[in-house]
């Protein structure tokens, strides 16, 4: 019984040890498939386009930055600053 407990855990170990090929990542099936998995509008996109979210982004951190700005100005506590920033930068 010793000696069956001995090869069942050899088993599982060797098991365990061999890679497992349907884990393995497979080769891209698109030729347009994005460079990333991470925002792949931004490595796709053409240089027009990434200048354009880049422009949006600015305007929205610029807007971000005086809500904050007005909230620390208010004296908003700190729990209840990130809704008021929230809803300013909906005001905007």
């Amino acid at each position: 019984m010793k000696s069956f407990a001995i090869v069942m855990t050899l088993g599982i170990i060797v098991a365990s040890a061999a890679p497992v090929a349907s884990l393995a990542q497979g080769p891209v099936t698109s030729p347009t498939a994005p460079v990333t998995g991470m925002k792949p509008d931004r490595t796709t996109a053409d240089a027009a386009t990434r200048k354009a979210m880049r422009k949006r982004e600015a305007a929205l951190r610029q807007k971000r930055s005086a809500c904050r700005k007005q909230a620390r100005q208010q004296k908003i506590p700190l729990l209840k600053r990130r809704a008021f920033v929230k809803a300013c930068v909906a005001r905007s």
